[in-house]
């Protein structure tokens, strides 16, 4: 694995294990911004959170979309 890789990796995983934090994911297309968000959303519901207290943003409507069914599926 190459150390970008690692790096990540490394990055992708603190995106779901420090939920004590804002994050901002920034990344250029097809990299899996939309997975990090739903897998941190979904972490965030698991840890007791109120949908209603969790902001998820995206830039496009279509992610938008992709994100809600995905999370509605995962529920």
């Amino acid at each position: 694995m190459s150390a970008a890789e690692l790096a990540d990796q490394h990055d992708r995983s603190g995106a779901t294990e420090d939920l004590e934090t804002t994050l901002a994911v920034e990344a250029a297309a097809g990299t899996g911004k939309t997975r990090v968000l739903i897998t941190r959303y979904l972490a965030l519901l698991e840890s007791g959170s109120m949908p209603s207290e969790i902001a998820a943003e995206t830039f496009s409507e279509k992610a938008a979309g992709e994100m809600t069914e995905r999370i509605g599926e995962a529920l």
